[in-house]
């Protein structure tokens, strides 16, 4: 069973017609609709939503294919007149994802999965302090600057890149530590780190210094640490047109 979703811009409602004439479920007009493909229209940012809403918090072992109407569209395809063509001859690509436990200064506890990429900025003019802890062991004391990231290689092409890190190629079993416009240490930008590597961050004096903490694109506030690991029971499932797969548009990415 096909099901679809589509973000409300005209070009996705276009799209969603099509969808229809085919006999799609569209998932947000049904009660609990068990679908064994998901196709998502929209853009980066509705897909990312999706799979978060669709997929990862209701446990779905299910397939996603992405038809972009939005801009960018890395995790999407382009739209094409015959659709289950496309998807027929998809290639079928898993994704690692991150799992994160925050706790804030009275100690309380979050949970969240992130497909991308876990980040600290601060939220103030005041830069953030951060102990950076490698498997258990303290690495860098304290990170003074703007913030850090913790990307997996699909999310490294995004905000990672953009901040000066590396873009990670998807078979590499790693993940790009990249710190965002730090002044100390001096001349560290970040690394690269195995991706079953468990990452502690400690962030300093948030009552003076307090910095936002993101999943995705969940927010955190008054985060005294956070730990983030390889969700090692869960995957996802995205197609991509087997013309221009995941893997190549990341090779491209680091080109650009």
């Amino acid at each position: 069973m096909i099901g679809y979703v589509a973000s409300e811009s005209p070009k996705s409602q276009a799209v969603s017609k099509l969808l229809q004439k085919l006999n799609f479920i569209n998932i947000l007009e049904e009660d609990n609709p068990r679908v064994n493909l998901l196709i998502v229209v929209g853009g980066d940012g509705f897909m990312l939503r999706v799979l978060h809403n669709y997929v990862i918090e209701k446990n779905e072992n299910i397939s996603v294919y992405g038809i972009n109407t939005g801009n960018v569209g890395f995790l999407m395809n382009q739209p094409e007149e015959d659709i289950m063509h496309c998807i027929k001859h998809a290639v079928s690509t898993q994704l690692i994802l991150l799992k994160m436990e925050a706790t804030d200064i009275n100690n309380k506890k979050y949970y969240y999965k992130a497909i991308n990429e876990v980040h600290i900025f601060r939220q103030t003019n005041q830069i953030v302090e951060i102990s950076v802890i490698i498997n258990g062991k303290l690495k860098i004391e304290k990170l003074r600057g703007d913030g850090i990231i913790l990307s997996t290689p699909v999310g490294s092409p995004a905000y990672n890149f953009a901040a000066g890190g590396p873009v990670v190629p998807l078979d590499s079993n790693l993940l790009a530590l990249t710190s965002i416009n730090s002044y100390y240490p001096k001349y560290w930008n970040g690394a690269l780190i195995s991706n079953n590597t468990v990452v502690e961050l400690d962030i300093h004096d948030v009552e003076n210094r307090p910095a936002i903490v993101v999943s995705d694109y969940k927010e955190l506030h008054n985060i005294s640490h956070i730990k983030i690991a390889k969700d090692q029971q869960s995957t996802i499932t995205i197609l991509f047109d087997k013309e221009y797969p995941l893997d190549a548009r990341i090779l491209d990415r680091q080109f650009a």
